[in-house]
């Protein structure tokens, strides 16, 4: 991760924009590494300190009691300011969206009656920007933009939700591993009599963890899915980084709390 450093007196705010190309450069730059971004950074009065995070540059400006949080992708977005108490502490970190996502599958997924599947789903995270000991939430960016969608019966029962084509795959290694995605364990158990086809997912992020392994890659929880008939679906988070990984650290608990049975996470199930 490259990081800048510089003082804000005698060009912030306007005089932001004079580096603006250079910054550009280097979110264009592919010999810039991309390696862990989060974690606690000390940024005095009157400084200024740029992060590289995936395709996004963020810019934190530090004042006497105000922050301001500027990032730059497809170019230049407005500033924000926030009133914060003195402390020259900063914590990143990866959140995961405040919504479930629904993606379709790039091929569907034949499970026959009685086995099971496991399969890997990649997924965006948001960077969460805090300020403070203890810590006071100041914003959360998206590394990706998604689209909204609806989930449900009809346009009165059912949840909005955010929709992406995104990666999924039974081997882990097929995936897409950078430190704004994160992956998600699934294992699927098919115990009715039919076959199952398996056409699009819906992943309830709100509700699971994120962890990091040895290597800076991003994981959740492992989501375990019981289909005994097409109205009857049990499904229970495990609790826990997933299994055989080494030096694993939680970054941040789920948003929801955890529940014992999620229903509706998959649709549309067909049966032959």
């Amino acid at each position: 991760m490259k990081v800048w450093l510089l003082k804000i007196k005698n060009f912030l705010p306007f005089g932001k924009k004079k580096i603006l190309p250079q910054l550009i450069d280097v979110v264009n730059d592919p010999t810039v590494e991309q390696s862990q971004w989060w974690g606690h950074f000390l940024i005095e009065e009157e400084q200024s300190r740029f992060f590289k995070i995936g395709d996004i540059v963020l810019c934190l400006d530090r004042y006497d009691h105000e922050w301001r949080i500027t990032s730059y992708r497809e170019g230049e977005q407005p500033f924000k300011t926030f009133a914060a108490q003195a402390s020259n502490e900063i914590v990143l970190k990866p959140t995961l969206p405040d919504r479930a996502l629904l993606t379709p599958l790039d091929r569907p997924f034949y499970i026959s009656a009685g086995e099971t599947l496991s399969v890997y789903i990649s997924a965006p995270v948001w960077i969460r920007i805090e300020a403070g000991n203890p810590p006071i939430l100041l914003d959360e960016l998206p590394t990706e933009t998604l689209a909204d969608t609806w989930f449900g019966k009809n346009t009165l029962i059912g949840e909005l939700c955010y929709a992406s084509q995104t990666y999924c795959s039974p081997r882990v290694e097929d995936l897409p591993r950078h430190t704004t995605r994160v992956t998600i364990p699934l294992l699927i158990s098919n115990r009715s009599r039919g076959t199952l086809i398996l056409h699009e997912l819906k992943i309830p992020l709100p509700e699971l963890s994120i962890y990091s392994d040895n290597q800076q890659y991003l994981w959740t929880e492992q989501l375990n899915i019981y289909q005994e008939n097409q109205d009857d679906i049990e499904t229970t988070v495990l609790k826990g980084p997933p299994k055989n990984m080494d030096e694993i650290q939680l970054l941040s608990p789920p948003r929801l709390g955890l529940k014992s049975g999620l229903k509706d996470l998959f649709s549309p199930f067909i049966w032959k």
